[in-house]
């Protein structure tokens, strides 16, 4: 796919959602997923098509966030490029509701928040969070990535149990960047990217993965489930 400029490119995208179909060339790692750095007892289940996530300690090394009940992908490279879709159908039950990260793209950095972060306020509004990570240390040697924190959805998650259809697609540049454009109920939300610039200092990716799941500062008790989780490479109308 010929990658699109700009906001003129995401509404392009949008309009072509409905298009899209699955490429003959398999997603491969990016569709086999296996727990993130463990959970408690329970907490990470699967029947059949549908996870369920619930409350978890994070396993995870490092970072400042309390809760962690995520699965991922295998690691695929930075360099990857092409379009994809992860696609599922997600239902949250939390009262009172919780913030939380429900998808990243991360590159196995420490101390930043990673290339990205859908976050779900309690609100139900769907935000990003970005960061660039310059150096080894910590807090410090984070940049925000402004291109990603530009307002929220106009459409809600509410965590009552109403379950979404919830569409994320990734255009990977190969050049270490991608654009995301998400949908709910086949509703553009919201849209962003997130652009590597050699040069700056900053820690360039050698690999990715797609996390998945309920990812928190504060605990909170909640279930969480996703129904017919996938990642396809697909191709857009022009």
């Amino acid at each position: 796919m010929q990658r699109l400029p700009g906001i003129l490119g995401f509404f392009l995208l949008a309009a072509a959602l409905a298009a899209a179909s699955a490429s003959p060339s398999d997603a491969g790692p990016r569709n086999k997923w296996s727990v993130s750095c463990g959970a408690d007892k329970g907490a990470i289940t699967r029947s059949g098509n549908t996870w369920t996530f619930k409350t978890s300690s994070n396993h995870c090394v490092g970072g400042t966030f309390n809760q962690r009940a995520e699965i991922n992908t295998r690691r695929f490279s930075a360099t990857t490029r092409g379009t994809y879709r992860v696609q599922t159908f997600v239902s949250m039950r939390a009262n009172p509701p919780g913030r939380f990260d429900i998808m990243q793209i991360h590159d196995g950095r420490y101390g930043c928040a990673p290339p990205l972060k859908i976050q779900v306020q309690s609100s139900g509004e769907i935000t990003f969070d970005s960061a660039f990570k310059s150096g080894s240390g910590g807090t410090k040697n984070c940049v925000k990535n402004r291109a990603l924190l530009k307002g929220g959805s106009p459409g809600r998650i509410r965590q009552d149990g109403t379950e979404y259809k919830l569409d994320v697609i990734f255009d990977f540049d190969g050049n270490g960047g991608f654009d995301v454009i998400v949908f709910l109920d086949d509703r553009l939300q919201i849209s962003g990217t997130y652009s590597f610039v050699a040069g700056k200092g900053y820690r360039e990716a050698t690999h990715f993965r797609i996390k998945h799941g309920v990812y928190s500062k504060q605990l909170f008790q909640y279930e969480m489930r996703s129904r017919d989780l996938s990642v396809k490479r697909v191709r857009l109308a022009n």
